[in-house]
């Protein structure tokens, strides 16, 4: 599969594996971020990685189990860990293609915004109802600040490798 980018220069085709491998460095800096942040705020309340433990416990043993108090194991640390990355490598894949997509169709961002919006209300909502049995031992705010880190150095970092896109909305008014 390939992918024509059209540019000033002439034309330029993107194959399938340069979009897999953006979307595979998108994901693990989204997901990179996400944990710096959570370990930042876990080290600063004196509890270092209890957030990938409180999340590895609910994905291994189910909410009740993490309700009656989280152990700090390499177990739930690392199934949750893996959980995280393949997930973001996964949403990385979907957000490289589509910029892909963004640089020959700018009404794509559009696509990206709402896409960004419905994320950012599910990972509330699946907080929310985590929190019920949680019982408010992972924070909306810390979920919503994580996600608009990702967001942005994801963005940032596929905005880099595509510099049709800025070019496509500079003459986005241009079409008639």
């Amino acid at each position: 599969m390939t992918v024509d980018r059209t540019t000033s220069a002439g034309s330029q085709r993107v194959s399938a594996g340069d979009v897999a491998l953006d979307g595979l460095f998108a994901g693990m800096i989204g997901a990179l971020t996400v944990a710096v942040w959570f370990l930042i705020l876990d080290v600063a309340q004196g509890r270092p990685l209890y957030t990938p433990a409180l999340l590895g416990n609910v994905l291994l043993h189910g909410g009740s189990a993490a309700a009656q108090g989280v152990t700090i194991a390499p177990l739930e640390i690392a199934a949750y860990t893996a959980f995280h990355f393949v997930a973001f490598i996964g949403f990385g894949l979907v957000l490289s293609y589509l910029m892909t997509l963004f640089e020959r169709f700018p009404i794509v961002g559009f696509v990206l915004l709402v896409l960004f919006a419905c994320l950012q209300v599910g990972f509330v909502a699946l907080d929310a109802a985590l929190d019920a049995q949680l019982m408010g031992k992972l924070s909306h705010w810390t979920v919503v600040a994580a996600n608009v880190l990702a967001a942005t150095t994801m963005s940032l970092y596929l905005w880099k490798r595509h510099p049709g896109i800025k070019r496509s909305l500079d003459h986005l008014w241009d079409r008639e």
